[in-house]
């Protein structure tokens, strides 16, 4: 779970909890005990409400997607249109959705959606057609638990809720859809609320008492008794680390040090990501020390926080991993309903994850092997003697992903075997920092050339990715009839940049002088990625024909406001900052170390040159070409372009619509205004009569023209502060003049 509603918690994400709370919860499980046990699973987020002064279903994504009181059926359908499988699969789910509340009598539908579209439930839709790891054999709009929430229309923040506002929700609409089900007949989904299910006790108390002596064995190590939170075992952690690496640091700076940590850790499980909840700058806690000469190391050391944070909460992980497996293994999933489906798809994930650690191991990777050693310890047998045995591919146990519970007012998941295998296939299917796809190059061409082949060449995104060559679509590689051989090296040059372990950070540069509804839409379509931790617009501050930033903020306001992990930085060249921003300490560090930087882009295919997404895959290339350019040694990958707005026939530009809006074109300025947005409110925000003067290439994306050879080289400008692209090198201007030219509309 996540987007609006969070992060679901595993039970060591609490750092409140104590030993003795988990041994309990332990307990309760090997009993059969849990309370309101569902079963977690693997599909697609979608956030759902009911306008009952228009009788419409409304979907969510975001928060300005809830002060706007969410997306009708043909906005979602616009904002998904061209992704296939993942369009249809939301589409279709939210139709039956709308079918089975129409039913509902008038009150029903005021007390679960409130007056305003104000309350909004988290669901889940899973389709064959879209299957992520898990192939589930029926089509589910599945309403959750857990998660729902009544929002104020104005901030898009939600309000404080009774106890157990989710549960009393979930209970009435499961009644009022099981009186609908009549009418539901011929959809293709079925809609339901997830049911609670009776967890199976253990058979003995074996798994039990093996997790108590891994718990007993783990506390010892720390020092720490069941009466102690996992906060103060992490805690214990973190002293004993700084003792060693920093033994002349006083007390007061292990205690800043310690805050720091702790606040941008547990933060980030929040939701709120590394470096953004930490209340303390590294220079203040410098400063605070005094003791200068501990510097380095003293940042060194809160920089790489992540890593260490890992390795402390893994003995705790693993112990309640490998109980977790034996309580799931009698877990079978409700939504694969076919004979013996469930045994089936069990063993086809313990095949499939079988082969993946065969070629992985047979690479001689010795940076995969790494990557998936913790992964292979946790599908790995414990001796004796507490060592680590061979690898049992039947700790993948069952076709359910987990299980959902609450205790003691909050609500956790189990995972078992799922999150390791899901982890190994990611690396095998896709590769990881620099590490290529493992999958069999005679499996993978063939593929391909069927991909290639198709009668009309270019297939839809969705469809494709769901098929193969999943990192050659999302890169926006050019897919043409013919030149069969020429477009598999495309792809295999995008198979070389693959995904990456963590979050990514979108750099997206631009004048928006005015920003118009492709700009708007490229911003929250990676702000809306979940996996997509900061969206970073760089942006010119010189105003343009007179439209300026304060302008350009004024209309972004007008057309829903933006996403808070949306930020702006100044820069008289965007394009360029792209490049230099990665070289820049201060810049980077304040994202983690647990990062990805990609450049945004779009769908959008250029008559006049390489499109949008294949300069933004050039980006990565470059910096995987060119690692004396990479001083910071910052991962550069990929991520699935955005789709391009519909343009009513016409190329936006803010040029166009600086050219509307001088000229009185409301016709052509509203075509680049999203839907609803009142043209003549626009019209008042923009300067009554534009300046005209010439605009020199080069300067936003979208322009064209030779960078100079150091940034700040031109006279009118003064020198970046930080000199990252070398005079006079060829290839770097080569490179710019390609990228120059990129388009966020």
């Amino acid at each position: 779970m996540g987007g609006v509603f969070g992060h679901m918690s595993h039970i060591y994400d609490n750092p409140g909890m104590t030993f003795g709370q988990i041994k309990d919860i332990m307990a309760k499980a090997s009993a059969g005990q849990l309370e309101n046990v569902t079963e977690k699973t693997d599909g697609q987020n979608l956030f759902v409400s009911y306008n009952v002064q228009d009788g419409t279903v409304r979907a969510a994504r975001n928060k300005g997607n809830l002060k706007a009181g969410g997306m009708n059926a043909a906005e979602l359908a616009e904002k998904f249109g061209g992704r296939g499988a993942l369009s249809d699969a939301f589409v279709n789910a939210f139709k039956a959705f709308e079918i089975a509340v129409d039913q509902f009598s008038d009150e029903e539908k005021l007390e679960l959606f409130g007056p305003n579209t104000n309350i909004f439930y988290n669901a889940e839709v899973m389709d064959p057609a879209n299957a992520n790891v898990i192939n589930y054999d029926t089509k589910t709009f599945l309403i959750h638990r857990a998660g729902h929430a009544e929002f104020d229309r104005e901030t898009g923040k939600p309000i404080d809720s009774e106890k157990g506002f989710s549960e009393k929700k979930a209970a009435t609409l499961q009644a009022a859809l099981e009186k609908a089900q009549e009418y539901m007949e011929g959809t293709d989904f079925k809609v339901q609320v997830n049911a609670i299910r009776q967890l199976e006790a253990l058979g003995d108390d074996i798994a039990l008492a093996r997790a108590d002596a891994g718990l007993d064995r783990v506390m010892s190590s720390a020092g720490v008794s069941d009466d102690d939170t996992i906060a103060d075992y992490i805690i214990k952690q973190w002293r004993q680390l700084i003792e060693k690496e920093l033994p002349d640091l006083n007390e007061d700076g292990q205690q800043l040090i310690i805050k720091r940590v702790m606040n941008d850790y547990y933060g980030a499980l929040d939701g709120a990501g590394p470096l953004k909840s930490r209340g303390l700058e590294t220079r203040q806690i410098v400063k605070a020390i005094d003791q200068p000469e501990l510097k380095e190391r003293v940042v060194k050391l809160i920089k790489s926080y992540p890593q260490h944070f890992k390795k402390f909460i893994f003995p705790i992980e693993s112990v309640i991993h490998r109980f977790a497996i034996e309580i799931l293994r009698a877990v079978q999933s409700a939504y694969i309903i076919a004979a013996g489906g469930n045994e089936k798809e069990v063993g086809r994930l313990q095949t499939l994850v079988g082969k993946a650690i065969d070629t992985i191991q047979a690479s001689g990777n010795e940076e995969a092997m790494e990557i998936i050693k913790a992964q292979l310890e946790k599908l790995s047998q414990i001796e004796d003697d507490g060592s680590i045995g061979d690898v049992d591919l039947s700790m993948i146990s069952s076709a359910a992903e987990g299980i959902v519970f609450d205790y003691d007012g909050h609500t956790y998941k189990f995972t078992g075997g799922f999150a390791p295998a899901n982890q190994i296939l990611g690396l095998f299917k896709y590769g990881r920092k620099g590490i290529p796809a493992m999958a069999d190059d005679d499996d993978l061409n063939e593929e391909v050339f069927a991909f290639l082949t198709k009668p009309e060449g270019m297939v839809d995104e969705a469809k494709a990715a769901a098929k193969i060559t999943k990192d050659a679509v999302k890169a926006g590689v050019p897919i043409t009839k013919g030149g069969i051989a020429s477009q598999l090296g495309s792809l295999k040059n995008v198979l070389s940049i693959n995904e990456q372990e963590g979050k990514y950070v979108v750099l997206i540069p631009g004048g928006f002088k005015p920003p118009h509804k492709g700009h708007y839409s490229m911003l929250n379509h990676y702000a809306e990625n979940p996996d997509v931790q900061d969206v970073v617009v760089l942006n010119g501050p010189k105003a343009r024909e007179g439209v300026t930033q304060e302008m350009s903020q004024q209309l972004f306001d007008l057309y829903g406001g933006l996403d808070p992990k949306i930020q702006f930085v100044e820069h008289s060249l965007p394009m360029r900052a792209a490049f230099e921003l990665l070289g820049d300490e201060k810049f980077v560090s304040q994202f983690g170390d647990n990062v990805t930087f990609v450049l945004g882009c779009s769908q959008k295919v250029s008559a006049k040159g390489p499109s949008d997404a294949a300069r933004a895959t050039q980006f990565a290339q470059w910096f995987q070409a060119n690692p004396d350019k990479n001083p910071l040694n910052v991962n550069v990958g990929v991520l699935s372009p955005c789709p391009v707005e519909s343009d009513g026939g016409i190329d936006l530009s803010a040029s166009v619509m600086r050219k509307a809006a001088r000229e009185s074109n409301d016709k052509l300025l509203s075509l680049h205004l999203p839907k609803d947005v009142d043209v003549n409110t626009v019209k008042s925000i923009l300067p009554s009569t534009l300046e005209e003067f010439a605009m020199s290439g080069g300067g936003i994306a979208g322009a064209s023209g030779r960078a100079p050879a150091v940034v700040g080289s031109e006279k009118e400008k003064k020198p970046h502060r930080k000199n990252f692209l070398p005079k006079k090198e060829e290839m770097v201007n080569e490179v710019m003049d390609y990228l120059l030219g990129i388009s966020v509309g």
